[in-house]
C-alpha cells in the first residue's frame, strides 16, 4: 500500500473529528440541519488548523448520497471521490496559481452548468487573498447572485487582503490556533495507533514547536519517526529539531542571576559551535523567560487552564522566585527587540552575548552604587537646608518685597513705559524680524499694574492674531523682563478707533523736536503719517491676498 504522511492519513473526515474549532463546526451543523446553508463562506486563520479540511467535510455533507446530512457516510461514491479529490462537483482552486481575471472569467462560464454527481457544485478557492483586484471585481457579481446549485468556500491566511465588498457577501468564520493540550492528546492517539514507544516529553516538545498548527505537529512527528523509528527519546527529538533543551536555559538564567558572565558566555559559544540556530535559540529563550514571568505572576491552576505547562516544574518555580519581576520583564523586552535584528545581522550570536552583558555587567552595578552615594549626599544637603529654613525664608520674603516695589515703580502711571518699549522692539528686530513686522502695526500701548495691553486697529486683526501665538508672546515677555527685571502679562486687543501707528508717530515727533525748526514740524509729521498709512494699505493688501489664498486652498498658518 502506498505510504501517506501522517497529516494526510489522520485528516478529519467528519465535523466531530475537527479539533479546537467547535464554534465553527457547530454553526455549520446547525445550518445544514435547518437548511440555511449560505452560498458563500470565508474560512480564515493560521496554517494547519483545518480550513480546507472543514470545506471538504461541508462538501461531503451536502453531496453525500444520504444528504444533505451532518454525518456524511464516507462510504458512498460521492464521499469517496471528494475525499480523494476526484469529484467533478467539488472543484479546488489554488488562488496563488489562478489569480488573474481570465481565470475568474473561465470560472464564471463553468458555474452555470448543473452538478453531474451531487446536489451542489462547490468551489473551494485556497489562499483566495492572492487574487488580483481585477479578478475580485470580476467575481463580485457572480458571488452576489450565484446559481442556486453553487456554493463558494474561500480559505485564506490573510483575510485583511480580501476586499470588503467580497467579505460582505460571505459568512466569515475565523479559525483559532489549536490549544496545546488538544494537540498533545491527538499526538498520543496517533502514537498509540502507530505503535510508537515515545516519551511524553517528546509530545510536549512537538506541540510547543507546532505553535497551534495540528498539521505542523503531525509533520514533525512524522519526521522524528523517520529519524528514530519506533523508539523515540527526548534527546533525539531535540537533536533533529535543532531546539535547545530547557535545562540549558535554566543554567543560562542561573549564571545571569549569579553574575557569572564567563559561564553564561561559554554556554552561548557551545550552542554556536554545535551548529545551533541563533534565531530559534533566542525565541526558545524568550519563551522560557516568558514562562518564568507567568510563574511569578500567576498561580499554578491558572497556568494549567491556559495550557502553558503540562506538568508542574518545581525547578522553574524556584528560579522564578530568584529573579524579580522587573528584571524578567526587561529581559523579555530586550529579547523581543533583537528578534528582528537577528534576521539582518552577520553575527547573530553576538546579539545574545549583548543580552548577557546587559544583565550581568559589574560596571552597571558600580554605576548604581555611585548613584546611591549621590542620592545619599543630596539627602544630607536637603536636611541641612531644612534646618536653615527660617533664614532662607526671610531672604525669599525680602527678595519678593523688592520685586514688588520695583513692579510698582515700573508699572505705575507716572512711569513712561514708552522709554523702554523702543529697546524691546530693537531686540525683537534683531532676533526675529517677522515678529517685529507684526508688532509694528500696533496703535496703542497701555500699562495696568503688571499687564501690558497692546492695541491694534480692526484692520490689523491678522497682526494681532499672529502676535498672540504662544511662542511670540513668550519671546516678547522674555525681552521685556530683560529690560525691567520682572515678568509681565501681555494682552492684545482690538481698538475701536483707527489712529495711526503710535510708536512711529511718537518717534517722529521726538525727532522733529530735536532736529527740525517749529515751522516745518507740522509738514513733516503730515508727510510721515502719509507714508505710514501707505505702508498700512500695502500691508492690508498683502493680508487680503494671503487670506484669499488660505480660503482657496483651505489652509492655515502654522508657524512664522
Amino acid at each position: 500500500m502506498k505510504y501517506h504522511s501522517l497529516y494526510r492519513k489522520w485528516r478529519p473526515q467528519t465535523f466531530e473529528d475537527i479539533i479546537g474549532q467547535k464554534h465553527i463546526t457547530q454553526t455549520l451543523i446547525n445550518a445544514i440541519s435547518l437548511d440555511r446553508v449560505s452560498h458563500a463562506y470565508v474560512f480564515s486563520g493560521p496554517r494547519g488548523v483545518g480550513k480546507t479540511t472543514t470545506a471538504r467535510i461541508l462538501a461531503k455533507s451536502l453531496n453525500c448520497e444520504k444528504g444533505p446530512t451532518i454525518f456524511p457516510c464516507n462510504e458512498c461514491v460521492n464521499c469517496l471521490k471528494i475525499t480523494s479529490g476526484h469529484s467533478m462537483d467539488v472543484i479546488e482552486i489554488d488562488g496563488a496559481s489562478n489569480r488573474g481575471i481570465d481565470d475568474v472569467r473561465e470560472l464564471r462560464n463553468k458555474i452555470k452548468f448543473v452538478p453531474t454527481e451531487g446536489k451542489y457544485k462547490i468551489y473551494i478557492i485556497d489562499e483566495v487573498h492572492m487574487l488580483t483586484t481585477e479578478a475580485f471585481n470580476a467575481l463580485l457579481k457572480t458571488l452576489e447572485e450565484p446559481p442556486p446549485h453553487v456554493i463558494f468556500v474561500f480559505a485564506t491566511t490573510a483575510p485583511q487582503k480580501i476586499p470588503d465588498t467580497i467579505l460582505s457577501r460571505c459568512q466569515w468564520f475565523n479559525f483559532k490556533r489549536i490549544p496545546l493540550r488538544k494537540i498533545i492528546q491527538k499526538l498520543e492517539s496517533i502514537s498509540n495507533d502507530e505503535n510508537l514507544n515515545i516519551e511524553k516529553k517528546v509530545l510536549n516538545i512537538i506541540a510547543k514547536t507546532a505553535t497551534g498548527s495540528m498539521r505542523d505537529a503531525e509533520s514533525t512527528l512524522d519526521q522524528i519517526i523517520s529519524y528514530c523509528g519506533k523508539e523515540i527519546k527526548a534527546k533525539n527529538a531535540i537533536e533533529i529539531l535543532g531546539i535547545t533543551d530547557e535545562e540549558v536555559f535554566y543554567a543560562l538564567l542561573d549564571a545571569i542571576a549569579k553574575n557569572e558572565i564567563s559561564r553564561a558566555i561559554e554556554m552561548i559559544h557551545q550552542s554556536s559551535d554545535f551548529g545551533g540556530d541563533p534565531i530559534r535559540f533566542m525565541r526558545n529563550l524568550t519563551e522560557y523567560v516568558h514562562n518564568l514571568l507567568l510563574l511569578k505572576t500567576c498561580d499554578v491552576q491558572t497556568l494549567s487552564v491556559k495550557d502553558i505547562f503540562i506538568d508542574e516544574n518545581e525547578k522553574l518555580l524556584r528560579q522564578s522566585n530568584l529573579i524579580n519581576k522587573d528584571t524578567l520583564f526587561k529581559m523579555m523586552t530586550f529579547l523581543i527587540e533583537i528578534d528582528e535584528k537577528m534576521k539582518y545581522s552577520y553575527h547573530p550570536w553576538l546579539l545574545l552575548e549583548m543580552f548577557i552583558f546587559n544583565f550581568t555587567s559589574k560596571e552597571k552595578r558600580q554605576i548604581k552604587k555611585i548613584e546611591k552615594q549621590h542620592l545619599d549626599k543630596d539627602a544630607k544637603t536637603h536636611q541641612e537646608n531644612i534646618k536653615n529654613e527660617p533664614s532662607i525664608k526671610k531672604l525669599v520674603d525680602l527678595k519678593e518685597d523688592k520685586i514688588s516695589e520695583k513692579n510698582i515703580s515700573l508699572m505705575s502711571e507716572d512711569s513712561n513705559f514708552m522709554n523702554i518699549w523702543p529697546k524691546v522692539l530693537n531686540k525683537i528686530k534683531k532676533d526675529r524680524m517677522s515678529l517685529y513686522s507684526f508688532i509694528s502695526f500696533n496703535n496703542s500701548i497701555d500699562c495696568e499694574g503688571d499687564k501690558i495691553i497692546i492695541g491694534f486697529n480692526k484692520k490689523h486683526a491678522f497682526h494681532k492674531e499672529i502676535l498672540e501665538k504662544k511662542s511670540n508672546i513668550s519671546l516678547l515677555q522674555d525681552f521685556i523682563k530683560e529690560e525691567i527685571g520682572i515678568p509681565v502679562i501681555i494682552e492684545c486687543v482690538l481698538n475701536e478707533n483707527s489712529a495711526s501707528h503710535s510708536r512711529e508717530k511718537t518717534n517722529t515727533e521726538n525727532n522733529l523736536n530735536s532736529n527740525h525748526c517749529p515751522e516745518k514740524k507740522e509738514d513733516l509729521i503730515a508727510e510721515n503719517n502719509k507714508e505710514i498709512n501707505q505702508a498700512d494699505d500695502r500691508s492690508i493688501h498683502k493680508d487680503s491676498i494671503l487670506q484669499e489664498s488660505l480660503n482657496i486652498f483651505m489652509g492655515k498658518i502654522i508657524d512664522e
